[in-house]
């Protein structure tokens, strides 16, 4: 009997480690937006920033997150999350902080661009009833999405967010049980990008 009872823990073990983020406080009644970072160099050595379109992006990004709707209701963001700076790139956090700036919301930097489970986690102990705005990079994305309970096949078209991307929105939206009960996918306006 215990044998039997082994085997079949073992064999629900890898199911478990791949299970998407489980319920927790932190996400009751809790809207995370989710975007890439704006528009980068087209190589490493021209640096960790922005490009001049993904600055115009930035700093569009003000009025526009001030103001987003989903669904037809306003939301107001009370929490911004990007990844945390590197030596390749700062660029989530360039990408939000006029956001910041217009909002006073501080930009929280805990996790590397890697560390989505342990964002993940996190999120889920902290206060119920918030709107999250996260900027992440783009490899990482769908990793991030599936540990916040979504499908990112369904989300990113195969599962990987295109490279030449920088102009969706996903936006999660959680029950008052915690658990995820709609997710899109949404289209900036052009105009974002422009400076």
């Amino acid at each position: 009997m215990q044998k039997t009872v082994l085997m079949f823990l073992l064999a629900l073990a890898p199911a478990l480690l791949t299970m998407p983020a489980l319920a927790a406080d932190g996400f009751k009644d809790a809207t995370i937006l989710v975007i890439r970072h704006a528009e980068k160099p087209p190589t490493k050595a021209e640096g960790p920033g922005l490009t001049p379109a993904g600055e115009a992006r930035a700093r569009n990004y003000a009025a526009y997150f001030s103001h987003f709707m989903l669904d037809g209701a306003a939301l107001h963001i009370d929490t911004l999350i990007a990844t945390a700076d590197s030596k390749g790139s700062q660029r989530p956090r360039l990408t939000v902080t006029p956001f910041s700036q217009a909002s006073g919301l501080a930009v929280q930097q805990p996790f590397a661009d890697d560390d989505v489970k342990q964002l993940a986690d996190w999120l889920g102990t902290g206060a119920p009833h918030r709107t999250i705005l996260i900027a992440w990079h783009h490899g990482m994305i769908p990793a991030l999405l599936t540990a916040l309970g979504a499908d990112a096949n369904t989300l990113v078209p195969g599962g990987k967010w295109p490279p030449d991307t920088y102009d969706w929105v996903i936006a999660l939206r959680y029950g008052d049980g915690g658990k995820l009960v709609s997710s899109q996918r949404m289209v900036e306006p052009a105009t974002l990008a422009a400076n």
